[in-house]
């Protein structure tokens, strides 16, 4: 089979994986009249029972606030119930935003959260992934540490991270540059390649994450080095190996269907993912 075949029959495999039917045991959640996640009805239930700022009603969770500010510490009592009560994992002490569900550009914060609360809630997150490709089309890959917390020792993006609360698209990317591969501001060049959702149910509850990519053009001499500690080690492979392992399951999904759409963006394939 070509390598384009390949490509295109992993983008499908990993489009369908990208948009499950949300299930009916989960109901919206709905941020004073404006839906932001869904989340599971036994959930809904337990905080309808602790909190007077929750209702059911229509089979929807309403949550009010009079403004951004309390909105933000009612969520934060919240995520300390979800945490005493070990509903969440991987807990970060990082706020993301919460923005209604169709807000693909983060245009109106709503409220700030800790990020491992958005899984149980289902609200909106956004990554940067970076695919550094060198000339004759090789690209850098990560593995990740062995003591992450979810996907230890998987492949990964050379680089890729959450955006926090406050903070751009082209600024995270520098900076998990930085962090995760030691790319120093401005000795590469990012470019926007896509970006696509991904909707669907993990161990911690459901991803609604919006991925943002950049494609990199770099030299031989490029060597990426980790600085923060998440990355076990970088390896340079062709795409054809990068295919073989993920066919095998050995990359994480999420870089799996980012580097699919830059290796497609690198064939000359159309890499829009329709998935919003």
């Amino acid at each position: 089979m070509d390598r384009k075949t390949r490509i295109a029959e992993l983008i499908a495999q990993k489009r369908a994986e990208a948009a499950v039917p949300i299930p009916d045991e989960r109901i919206p959640f709905v941020s004073n009249g404006v839906q932001v996640g869904h989340l599971l009805r036994q959930d809904a239930l337990f905080l309808v029972r602790r909190f007077r700022f929750f209702e059911i009603r229509e089979d929807a969770l309403l949550f009010s606030a009079q403004d951004s500010a309390q909105a933000s510490r009612r969520l934060a009592a919240v995520s300390q119930i979800f945490k005493a009560e070990r509903k969440v994992f991987a807990w970060r002490d990082e706020l993301l935003p919460v923005v209604p569900m169709h807000d693909l550009g983060r245009a109106c914060t709503l409220a700030a959260i800790e990020r491992a609360m958005c899984r149980p809630f289902a609200f909106s997150t956004f990554a940067v992934h970076l695919n550094p490709f060198t000339e004759d089309g090789r690209l850098w890959v990560a593995q990740r540490s062995f003591k992450k917390a979810i996907g230890p020792g998987y492949w990964d993006n050379c680089a890729a991270g959450m955006v926090p609360l406050n903070e751009s698209f082209p600024s995270a990317m520098v900076r998990e540059a930085y962090e995760e591969a030691g790319i120093e501001p401005g000795t590469i060049a990012f470019y926007f390649c896509s970006r696509h959702l991904i909707s669907r149910p993990v161990h911690e509850g459901w991803m609604r994450e919006n991925t943002i990519l950049f494609n990199a053009d770099v030299s031989d001499s490029f060597r990426p080095h980790n600085v923060d500690g998440e990355v076990e080690k970088f390896e340079l492979m062709t795409p054809d190996d990068i295919l073989d392992r993920m066919e095998a399951g050995l990359f994480t999904f999420e870089s799996s269907l980012s580097i699919l759409v830059g290796l497609a963006a690198k064939e000359g394939m159309p890499t829009e993912l329709d998935l919003y």
